[in-house]
């Protein structure tokens, strides 16, 4: 009888876990549609996240955030970017880091 319901409350978590992923992934996905300035070209930067298909990589902009710089520094640098992109560029960076890969089973 105990491990019956070990085995219940097991797969209950499991099924628990699952909506959780699943739900977690339809946010993920809906949200990633709002961002329009995050191109993704393999001619590119390798294929890495870049912005508005220019070679300034999301990357390159988190590393300046997290050096230190500020939005207004940021521009300054690269006159050619929006305070948009650098909103995009976080939110993406965001997303990636909050995103759980799931294997294929």
């Amino acid at each position: 009888m105990l491990f019956a319901r070990r085995r219940v409350n097991r797969m209950t978590g499991n099924m628990l876990l699952n909506l959780r992923r699943t739900l977690h992934l339809w946010f993920i996905i809906r949200s990633m549609k709002q961002l329009t300035r995050i191109t993704f070209n393999p001619q590119v930067m390798g294929g890495k996240p870049c912005i508005r298909g220019l070679r300034i990589t999301v990357g390159t902009i988190v590393g300046l955030f997290a050096s230190g710089h500020s939005p207004s520094d940021i521009l300054k640098l690269y006159p050619y970017l929006e305070e948009e992109d650098l909103r995009e560029a976080l939110a993406y960076a965001a997303w990636r880091a909050e995103e759980i890969e799931l294997p294929l089973i």
